[in-house]
Parts: C-alpha cells; structure tokens; sequence
C-alpha cells in the first residue's frame, strides 16, 4: 500500500513504532523520558519546537511539559534562543546520564542570565557576588 493510499493514524502509527524502535537504546540505558507515552503529551522543549515528543527525547527529562504550565517551554525557549536546540540536544546526549540533569540545569540558568545581561551572561552575577564578599 502506497503511502498517499495510507489513513493517517496508519502513518502515525507507523511513524510511532519506527520512533520506538530508534529510541530503544536510550531506554536501556536507563534514561527515563518524561512525555507520555501513548498520552501525545510532548516535553516542553517538543510543545517549542511544535514537533512529537518520542519516548528516547534527550530533552524530556529536563524540559518537562506536563504539570508545569508550560515552565518547560519557557525556559527552554531562552536555551533555544541563546544556545540552539541541536547544539544543546548534542551537548546532552555527550554527558553521562548521571550529569545530564546538572548540565540541563547550568545551560538553562546560563541562557537566562544571558537573556538578562547579553554582555556579562552569568559572569556578571558571579563578579557581583565576588565584590559583595570582599
């Protein structure tokens, strides 16, 4: 069957298992995602970048879109901004599991600071506590 012939909950549905299948290494891991599977519920990161959240998301996890009011979105929307979502998505994936969640957390703070000052970023936070302790 061609795929112009295909309903489309068959293509999603094709779409879903050949996501599953890609994403299977990333749950043997360890890594738990945070969307819900089934649910169609994406991570923050996915709800930005308007695409399907799939189960190995490297975002979900740090960007969660459930339950938060869309905090996921909006601050991944300043990482995106500064950073870049693949530049970001490739930085995550390099970090051991066990640090993703640090590193999700530094690169968030640090955009925000960027936003905040484009020229000192977090530095200018760190000079400001540095002259308040002398």
């Amino acid at each position: 069957m061609s795929r112009a012939t295909q309903s489309p909950s068959k293509r999603a549905n094709a779409a879903s298992v050949a996501a599953v299948a890609a994403a299977g290494p990333a749950h043997a891991q360890g890594e738990e995602a945070s969307s819900l599977w089934g649910a169609g519920a994406p991570c923050g990161a996915c709800k930005f970048l308007r695409r399907r959240c799939v189960p190995g998301c490297v975002f979900a996890p740090h960007f969660g879109g459930s339950g938060g009011g869309g905090a996921g979105a909006a601050q991944f929307a300043a990482v995106h901004k500064v950073f870049g979502a693949s530049n970001v998505a490739k930085m995550l994936s390099r970090v051991p599991v066990a640090l993703r969640r640090d590193a999700a957390s530094t690169v968030c703070y640090e955009a925000q600071a960027r936003i905040a000052d484009p020229v000192y970023g977090c530095v200018g936070t760190i000079l400001a506590l540095q002259h308040q302790v002398n």
